[in-house]
């Protein structure tokens, strides 16, 4: 990483310094009880951008700024839950210590391996992905769980673009696991995807589960058999033995043996 030693006039030195002097009047101004839902939006939104712009220094501030998006977009999220009244309960337990190793494996068994997984705390498990692998999760879960699904709600982030279109299927099919889980798309572009405790347990479960095996097919044009009835090969219909037939034998004028309803027989 290389910087320069002094800054241009109006290049990143002032903006930045710009950025810190608004920074510190929003925290001066803002108490806990005064943040609305959109300022918190807001907010977030500038810290996953001045992340995004660090992490373009080098790949190594990229890794080490990482979870910061991630977390901005959480703190977004639970504050428009609570607006709403869906966030998750406070007593849902932790995510476990072993959570996003056990996440990690069973999203490698299916094929899914371009993913960062974060623990932050015990109240959220999140799982970062490309748009691709994340509709790859959505159709997996809609699969795999059994519940069934209902067509995409008429809202915005169907159908405006890959990242939006693949952050709401994963939402819907998130939902079914638990209060307070979501999917939302980084300004990177990638998907966040936000777990709570117990949507974290739903899923590893779902995923680590085997496969159903395929219902087998009655074949077509096997007829079932009655149990105690024998059979007769290319019998009639039913399966029943087709009837004797009964030959009487009559004598002709040169002494030969005639049957009457079959088949003839020298006599």
């Amino acid at each position: 990483m290389e910087l320069v030693t002094e800054g241009q006039p109006g290049g990143p030195e002032a903006l930045a310094e710009q950025a810190v002097v608004a920074a510190c009047a929003l925290a001066d101004a803002a108490d806990p009880g005064g943040w609305s839902a959109g300022a918190v939006e807001d907010a977030a939104t500038a810290l996953e951008v001045l992340a995004g712009a660090l992490a373009r220094l080098d790949p190594r501030c990229a890794d080490i700024l990482a979870v910061v998006p991630v977390a901005a977009a959480a703190v977004a999220e639970r504050a428009e839950q609570t607006r709403t009244g869906t966030a998750p309960p406070d007593g849902d337990g932790g995510v476990d210590a072993g959570a996003g190793t056990g996440l990690r494996r069973a999203l490698a068994a299916h094929g899914i391996t371009r993913h960062r997984v974060h623990r932050l705390g015990s109240a959220l498990l999140t799982l970062t992905l490309e748009p691709s692998d994340a509709q790859a999760l959505a159709a997996l879960l809609a699969q795999r769980d059994g519940v069934p699904r209902q067509a995409p709600p008429a809202e915005p982030g169907w159908g405006e673009g890959p990242a939006k279109t693949a952050a709401a299927a994963l939402a819907e099919a998130l939902s079914p696991h638990g209060t307070g889980a979501y999917a939302r798309v980084l300004d990177s572009g990638h998907v966040s995807a936000g777990l709570c405790p117990r949507a974290a347990r739903s899923v590893i479960t779902v995923l680590a589960a085997p496969a159903a095996p395929p219902a087998r097919r009655r074949r077509r044009g096997a007829r079932g058999r009655i149990p105690g009835r024998r059979h007769a090969v290319g019998g009639t219909a039913g399966g029943l033995p087709a009837p004797r037939v009964r030959r009487r034998a009559v004598l002709s004028g040169s002494g030969r043996a005639v049957s009457v309803g079959g088949g003839t027989r020298e006599g």
